[in-house]
């Protein structure tokens, strides 16, 4: 009996190391990673940190008339855009931010931009909960001149880590921030 509560003990305690090692993706996190990989601050930057209520009041307010809402297990959001000096030579390889706890779904880089998005589900294990919806994604694009980071939290559906890479694909890290800033206007009727 003594080495099963032993065993379980070390288990318990493993687990809550492997949880609480998991990488904390935040805008201080990117803007470092941008400094270590440019030797300099970026020259603007726009953060966005929407709370439960903040983003249950938008989530209102975005409803369309039947009821849709874009995003719709959404409960928080963060968003972080940084614009860099011009300079010749690869965008920043976001690839390259050590990522743990965390299952990277799609990582991509070539010389003019990359991206990378991971997700965990909202229970205590990371990944997708049993009924396959995502927790905590987090997505970062980056060009020549821009890096956009976003983190969504909720109960969030498993398509979106390959519609956001295909947004990317389309159109880079403006085509990502055009994506999370409709969040923020207001959804016109027809």
């Amino acid at each position: 009996m003594r080495n099963r509560a032993l065993l379980w003990s070390s288990v318990l305690i493993m687990s809550g190391l492997a949880l609480g090692c998991a990488t904390r993706f935040s805008p201080s996190t990117i803007r470092s990673e941008i400094v270590r990989q440019r030797g300099l601050d970026p020259l603007t930057q726009f953060e966005l940190n929407l709370g439960r209520f903040t983003t249950y009041m938008l989530k209102n307010a975005l409803a369309t008339e039947d009821g849709e809402v874009p995003f719709a297990g959404l409960s928080e959001l963060q968003l972080s855009v940084y614009e860099m000096p011009e300079r010749q030579g690869a965008a920043i390889d976001v690839t390259r931010i050590e990522v743990r706890g965390w299952e990277p779904v799609i990582r991509f880089v070539d010389a003019s931009r990359s991206i990378m998005i991971v997700v965990r589900g909202s229970g205590k294990l990371p990944w997708s909960d049993a009924d396959g919806a995502i927790g905590d994604l987090v997505v970062v694009g980056a060009g020549r001149r821009k890096v956009v980071y976003g983190r969504l939290r909720g109960s969030l559906s498993p398509e979106l880590p390959s519609a956001l890479g295909e947004v990317f694909r389309r159109g880079g890290p403006d085509a990502v921030m055009g994506v999370f800033s409709q969040l923020g206007e207001p959804q016109q009727g027809p």
